[in-house]
This record gives C-alpha cells, sequence and structure tokens, in this order.
C-alpha cells in the first residue's frame, strides 16, 4: 500500500457513519481474549472490543488514523488501551497462530493484492479462531460516486467490490472453514438542508479531492448535478435530512486445524 495515501487521513465524520459495521463485526466473533484489527483506522473496531474487555492490537498504515484512534480511547476499570502499530496489512508483525480472532472492516479490500492481506489474517489466527472482513458491494453510493468519479479522473480509482458474495470469499481464503456472508444496510445521515452530493463528498477524502481537481477546470456544477442523478436511488428523506445508503457484506469464517488443512508461511 501506499503509505503517502494514507498518512494525515483521519475520516472522523467518516468513521462514525462506518462504526454499525464494526459493531457488527464485533457481535460475529463473539467475545475472545485476543483479536487483531488489521486497517484499524481511527479504532471504530479497536476501541469498543477493548472497552469490553478484549485485548486487542491494532494496525494500521496511517500513523495519523492511529493517533486519533489514541485520542478516542476512554478507559474503563478493567480494561487495557489497545496496542497501536504501524504496518502493512500485507506482512503482518504477528506471530503464526497467535490471535484468538483477526478481523478487518473495510481495510484490506484496498491493499494493492487483498488475497496476501487475508492470508497473513488467516496466518495469524489459531485454528478454530474467527477471521472477519467487510466488504463493499456495488449497490450503493459510494460505489456510485466512485464509480463516475473515477470515469472522469484518473487519479481516482473505483471503490474496491472485493468478495461481494460468499463464494468469491471462501475462493480467496482457500481452506477457511464454517463461512458465512451477510449482507447489511449502511446509512449515512445527513443534515437537513445539506446537499447529499457536497456532503458525502465532504466525508469521503477521495471524492473530496476530485471535487477540488474538478472545481479548477470550473465545471463541477454540471459534474455535481451528474452525481445527484447517480446518488438518486441510494437516497431517501427523513424527519431529520437526507440518508445516503450503501450495502456491504461481513464474512466471518473459521481458522481450521492444520492437520485438515495447508500450513499458511509468509512468502
Amino acid at each position: 500500500m501506499n503509505r503517502g495515501n494514507w498518512n494525515g487521513a483521519t475520516y472522523s465524520t467518516l468513521a462514525e457513519q462506518l462504526s454499525p459495521a464494526s459493531m457488527e463485526a464485533l457481535r460475529s466473533i463473539g467475545h475472545v481474549n485476543t483479536v487483531y484489527d488489521v486497517c484499524a483506522g481511527t479504532g471504530n473496531f479497536a476501541l469498543p472490543a477493548a472497552q469490553s474487555g478484549m485485548t486487542v492490537d491494532a494496525l494500521d498504515l496511517s500513523a495519523g488514523q492511529l493517533e486519533v484512534a489514541r485520542e478516542r480511547w476512554i478507559p474503563r476499570p478493567g480494561t487495557t488501551e489497545p496496542t497501536f502499530t504501524i504496518g502493512d496489512a500485507q506482512s503482518l508483525p504477528w506471530p503464526d497462530s497467535s490471535a484468538d480472532a483477526c478481523v478487518s472492516i473495510f481495510g484490506i479490500i484496498f491493499c494493492p493484492d487483498p488475497a496476501i492481506a487475508l492470508a497473513e489474517m488467516m496466518r495469524v489466527t489459531r485454528p478454530g479462531g474467527k477471521i472477519c472482513v467487510a466488504t463493499w458491494t456495488e449497490n450503493g453510493w459510494a460505489a456510485a460516486l466512485r464509480r463516475e468519479a473515477a470515469s472522469a479522473w484518473q487519479d481516482i480509482t473505483p471503490l474496491p467490490t472485493t468478495w461481494p458474495n460468499s463464494s468469491e470469499f471462501e475462493q480467496a481464503a482457500a481452506g477457511l472453514e464454517s463461512v458465512s456472508s451477510a449482507s447489511h444496510l449502511l446509512e449515512w445521515h445527513l443534515p437537513a438542508g445539506s446537499d447529499p452530493v457536497e456532503e458525502l463528498c465532504d466525508q469521503a477524502p477521495a471524492l473530496k479531492n476530485f471535487r477540488a481537481a474538478v472545481r479548477e477546470t470550473g465545471s463541477w456544477a454540471s459534474m455535481s448535478a451528474h452525481l445527484r442523478s447517480t446518488l438518486a436511488p441510494y437516497l431517501r428523506s427523513s424527519a431529520t435530512g437526507p440518508i445516503a445508503t450503501s450495502d456491504y457484506v461481513l464474512h466471518v469464517g473459521t481458522v481450521p486445524n492444520p492437520r485438515t488443512a495447508p500450513l499458511r508461511t509468509r512468502g
């Protein structure tokens, strides 16, 4: 992963909107002693996991995001602050079979090779331990706007929709057992009276950069009108303001016993 693309990003507003997916992941793995959070960002999963009594190691490529996570930590009796590590998801620093669970919420899908990162997650999780990965689907505002932006500007890529279903995830995981893949809906609650396109661009760093580039060409008015049309199927009204929606899939599986599955080693 390109460290320069991620350092300095904090995504605080966006992180709040994504937090329900982390809570679903927490429920899916159950209470375990030790969990690794890969591409942990600002701590949406790591912090509540640690506050529930788990020992958490959180890794991310961005020092800035991890610093925000540290600042968000609220100590509680009987809990331990997560350990925060700057590192690469495709080369995890932890020993083989050293955690009860390993989680990545919209994280490893952005790696140059997500399958390598997934293999690393399986390597560091003990036999019988849980792997939990959240991935986007094409059905949502984030994928739709990124897709349109990518068609107009070469410096933005479509939103990764890696492993949008159970069969593709199982194929990538190569031996992960008891895989379940559940679809969920994330809702972005936008301020009343706001322009949804402008608000979502404010929240998503890649789209914010795209907007700035298009504004420099003087064509943002026509582009934003096009994006409003693109957004319409994923937008609904509420008493408190517009709500934008995106589907995601939460994949959960069990690391097999090494006697019944190929041994995973680095490289």
